[in-house]
């Protein structure tokens, strides 16, 4: 009888802290995700009107400057945001490197844009040379977004496996 005590007590006892753990990973994945939508995402929409708007000034002297003053310090509080997070359990973890690599991907892909607005403003390129960068910008900003739907993918998988609700 004893021996039966002392199985179930272990066995309850390993329970709870699986119970536990798991919800120490989920709470962890909530306030990640949260805190990405909330810090990147509203950035993401902020950054996205502001090189429209500079798409639509006259020079391209003008759009650069318009992107180093306020397009270029909205992506350094991306990548700072994205480096300054520190996440604790494995899945997470996980997560955050997808999240680490689509962001240096697509850093790369916004500063080689910003350098083609650049090189137009100082007249230092050719049109086809601009147009080159450009699309080399758009394959590399097209890649970012598609490990940020891996990662989205993967955020869902992990949402339903930890049993998580999502608002729409």
């Amino acid at each position: 009888m004893k021996m039966k005590k002392i199985f179930f007590i272990t066995g309850l006892f390993i329970i709870l802290l699986l119970t536990a753990c798991a919800s120490e990973t989920a709470k962890e994945l909530v306030e990640y995700h949260n805190s990405y939508l909330n810090n990147v995402n509203s950035k993401g929409q902020e950054l996205d009107k502001i090189i429209k708007k500079s798409l639509n000034t006259s020079t391209p002297t003008e759009a650069y400057q318009l992107q180093k003053e306020k397009a270029m310090p909205i992506v350094k509080e991306v990548e700072e945001y994205i480096n300054s997070q520190d996440p604790k359990t494995d899945i997470v973890k996980e997560l955050h490197q997808m999240r680490l690599e689509q962001f240096k991907l697509w850093h790369e892909g916004i500063q080689l844009k910003f350098q083609a607005v650049k090189k137009m403003g100082n007249q230092s390129v050719s049109q086809q040379e601009t147009k080159d960068i450009i699309e080399e910008s758009n394959r590399i900003l097209k890649d970012a977004m598609e490990l940020g739907k891996k990662a989205d993918n993967k955020f869902l998988e992990l949402a339903d496996e930890h049993g998580l609700e999502l608002e729409e």
